[in-house]
């Protein structure tokens, strides 16, 4: 009976991170190993849960850490974060309602300002944050570095 549990637990945690690719049960699934061949070894059912645990513990500790690391196949490198930090210039008004546009280095971007504040066409502005396609500015004086 408690080898049909545990290949249970081997077969519904591999499917598990089959489908989510992201190591969230393998571990369970290597900790089930263990418990069922404490079940072919007629141990007793505390000493095959003891395994369970301690062997799924024991992976989730020696190999999460490093899989996380390396596994990072989803991250989109780009350069957008960049302007954070840069002056641009108001090309279209912005209010509390609508959004504006403004250039930074030489692009165009959408943006509001942080607090609602309207900023006129020719204001001077700092990028604070980028927040989806848009900018978050604050206007600066022009003489402000």
């Amino acid at each position: 009976m408690m080898i049909l549990i545990w290949l249970s637990i081997i077969i519904v945690a591999t499917i598990i991170e089959i489908i989510t690719v992201d190591l969230v049960s393998i571990w369970f699934a290597i900790g089930g190993v263990g418990a069922a061949i404490a079940t072919l070894l007629h141990l007793s059912t505390s000493i095959q849960i003891t395994f369970f645990i301690v062997l799924s513990f024991i992976c989730i500790i020696l190999t999460r850490p490093l899989a996380k690391k390396y596994l990072r196949t989803n991250i989109v490198h780009t350069n957008y974060d960049r302007v954070i930090g840069h002056h641009g210039v108001v090309t279209k008004r912005m209010d509390m309602d609508s959004k504006g546009e403004v250039k930074v280095m030489s692009t165009l971007w959408m943006a509001c300002s942080c607090n609602g504040e309207t900023l006129e066409m020719g204001d001077y502005c700092e990028v604070l944050a980028v927040e989806g396609a848009h900018l978050i500015v604050k206007k600066i004086n022009k003489g402000e570095s």
